[in-house]
């Protein structure tokens, strides 16, 4: 019997950024996927998929991919990295994690699927590897618009800077102990946000580019964003507006993670970036469902210091940053506004 897991993911800051080549902050958390697999005598793979009550029969070389069949585009990277199966298994998924609600699901299926063929195979990988291999088999693979946060928070585990360009990431000191997940009961629009997202803010930066061929979002500055936003259309500034705020919001994170801060106190700053990144995800990249606007107002209401999005958004969870003592009044709150579930969460080390 083989078994393995991987922990769904929540992004602090850098939403809409990674597929930008800009930094992100993001980490793992409590909630996995799990694998246990039995060798069969079939010569194919047999899936149990408990939680959606669904059964399927996969070849060990998939003929042919459907688009979104991430187990049988992860099979297929690695068929093209000479790691193959060569026996049956019949394999059971059971899962934690809340699907099609921006904590990353899909890729941590991916990620604990490799993590099982590479026992079933003896295959030793580094977690990099295997986060470079479950973003090949999700996102490159059927070219769709997502980065690389979601594998790299999952292969790798725990708090984290993760930088797309250069797939260079740093692991900071977690001083979060007080997270809520709440599921706003809207299932998210990853495809519909995320692409008109990305495909907007290229376009603005492409335009940009035509008065001032040496402009970089990386190095934009906050004056960046009046002086060559006007010669936006107005349906094109707000997405460069935001790619440059929540960089520069990103940055300052950075710098106050790599303080290594514990005490409570100093999260005052963190708290008040999350809420000034998510002003921003809101307003201008609208990715936020009125529902999931009124969820997030009880919870500041009833104690909440900062809320945001998980995600592309659009629907799906959302976090809430709350002392402990306010939990059972924040979590009453949004649960009256139609929220599916609101639970306390952890970030898990590696």
């Amino acid at each position: 019997m083989i078994r393995v897991k991987a922990p769904a993911r929540i992004c602090l800051f850098g939403d809409h950024q990674d597929y930008l080549n800009l930094p992100v902050i993001a980490a793992s958390i409590d909630r996995y996927i799990y694998i246990e697999a039995q060798p069969n005598r079939q010569g194919v793979l047999n899936f149990n998929l408990s939680d959606l009550k669904v059964t399927r029969q996969i070849d060990l070389i998939p003929a042919q991919v459907e688009k979104g069949d991430y187990l049988c585009s992860t099979l297929s990277v690695l068929h093209a990295n000479h790691i193959t199966l060569s026996s049956g298994y019949d394999i059971k998924i059971h899962s934690e994690i809340p699907v099609n609600a921006g904590v990353s699901s899909s890729s941590a299926l991916i990620v604990a699927f490799i993590r099982f063929i590479l026992e079933a195979t003896e295959t030793r990988a580094s977690d990099l590897q295997i986060a470079n291999w479950a973003h090949q088999a999700e996102v490159e693979f059927f070219n769709e618009p997502g980065g690389i946060m979601d594998h790299y928070s999952s292969a790798l585990g725990g708090l984290r800077l993760i930088e797309p360009e250069t797939r260079h990431t740093e692991a900071f000191v977690n001083p979060h102990n007080d997270l809520l997940l709440a599921h706003s009961g809207l299932s998210k629009s990853t495809l519909g946000v995320l692409g008109k997202a990305k495909e907007y803010a290229l376009e603005a930066v492409a335009k940009v580019r035509q008065y001032e061929p040496q402009f970089s979002l990386k190095l934009a500055e906050a004056e960046d964003i009046q002086r060559l936003g006007s010669k936006l259309s107005a349906p094109l500034f707000p997405y460069f507006e935001a790619a440059i705020e929540n960089h520069l919001l990103t940055k300052e994170a950075i710098r106050i993670y790599r303080q290594a801060i514990s005490d409570e106190s100093s999260l005052s700053p963190l708290e008040q970036l999350i809420e000034r990144h998510q002003y921003y995800l809101d307003t201008a990249i609208k990715n936020t469902p009125e529902l999931m606007r009124i969820q997030m107002n009880e919870a500041k209401n009833a104690g909440a210091k900062a809320v945001k999005v998980m995600g592309s958004g659009g629907g799906g969870c959302f976090i809430i940053l709350a002392p402990k003592e306010s939990h059972p009044k924040v979590i009453r709150a949004v649960l009256q506004q139609k929220a599916k579930f609101v639970e306390p969460i952890q970030i898990t080390s590696h």
